[in-house]
């Protein structure tokens, strides 16, 4: 009897186990397939960007733009590349929110060490956030933010959204082994539509946008660019050595104390007050890596109803003053006051 009634509660424990993960939405490679995946940290300088086909198969490229690894032979910089294919599989769900998946096969394209073309040199890298044999897990739109460890909250940009969900919006890929985390979204438009940013010229800009920044002077490779869908005018520089991103947008006074136009995602290690011309602002600062860091200065002037972001990527050899830089690329809309 006793062995019965073991017996018993066994494979009611099993029926129910089954009859929980028959309840969760299935997991499909077909509908990933659908969607674009990027791991990023939403500065625009790298990505890693993959796209899924219905067998699991997966296509991507990283990339990762050096302004300043400049020389005569390529004036326009350095881009670091790698084009790759590869294959996942599904290993097992892990509840009612996610799946453990398996990187099975990671293969990069065969392409030169190093090319010169249009004044640009292409470098071959590796790919970045994923490996062979890495089990990353998957997460399900409506799985609860607190779920997440923070790196993983960091890379699903969450955190810096003006009003936080509390639940994912979407699909999330994380590895732990890789310090990644690859976010989907639904494609706007078909596949191989240009950039949704446009390249122009300082006048061009002003005309379409009535935007503008100073140059600063020994700046290189000037890049002024604007992206219509979000009223967003950006300008990216190089000087001595170090990259620069500016950014302005029209923003509304009640938007203005949580608005992130920067683009970027950081933890940030330290934020102190800062006065730009006229404004409040703030001057954040972050480390990438044992010797690089990462500085953000934000503020927003009410009478022009502007927000404005200048940041920079540098090395601890690097003497920058981000606050000063922030006075010359930008001049107040109104006027000196």
């Amino acid at each position: 009897m006793k062995r019965f009634m073991a017996w018993l509660l066994s494979a009611v424990l099993i029926l129910s186990l089954i009859g929980a993960y028959a309840e969760e939405p299935s997991f499909s490679f077909d509908h990933l397939s659908q969607l674009e995946w990027s791991f990023s940290s939403g500065a625009g300088a790298w990505s890693t960007d993959i796209r899924f086909n219905p067998d699991g198969t997966f296509s991507g490229e990283f990339h990762d733009s050096e302004m300043g690894d400049a020389a005569d032979a390529y004036p326009d910089g350095t881009i670091y590349l790698c084009t790759f294919t590869g294959r996942m599989t599904l290993i097992e769900p892990l509840d009612e929110y996610s799946w453990r998946v398996r990187v099975d096969e990671l293969e990069p394209d065969e392409q030169e060490a190093e090319t010169i073309a249009d004044g640009v040199r292409y470098v071959k890298a590796e790919p970045y956030g994923l490996s062979v044999g890495d089990e990353m897990r998957l997460y399900r739109p409506g799985t609860p933010v607190h779920l997440l460890s923070e790196e993983m909250r960091m890379w699903t940009h969450v955190q810096d959204m003006e009003d936080p969900p509390l639940e994912l919006q979407d699909w999330f890929l994380c590895s732990e082994a890789n310090d990644s985390g690859f976010l989907s979204w639904e494609p706007l438009e078909p596949a191989g539509i240009a950039n949704p940013w446009l390249d122009m010229t300082a006048d061009e800009l002003f005309a379409v946008s009535g935007l503008s920044f100073t140059v600063p002077e020994g700046a290189e490779n000037v890049l002024f660019r604007y992206l219509p869908s979000e009223s967003l005018a950006e300008i990216q520089f190089t000087l001595k050595g170090c990259e620069y991103c500016a950014r302005v947008q029209p923003a509304d006074p009640q938007d203005a104390p949580t608005l992130n136009i920067s683009g970027m995602y950081f933890a940030w290690d330290r934020e102190e007050p800062v006065r730009i011309g006229h404004c409040d602002g703030t001057h954040c600062f972050a480390r990438t890596g044992s010797t690089e860091r990462v500085e953000l200065c934000q503020w927003y002037d009410a009478v022009p109803g502007l927000a404005y972001a200048v940041s920079v990527y540098a090395t601890d050899d690097s003497t920058t003053d981000l606050p000063a830089m922030a006075e010359q690329v930008f001049l107040p809309a109104q006027g000196d006051i």
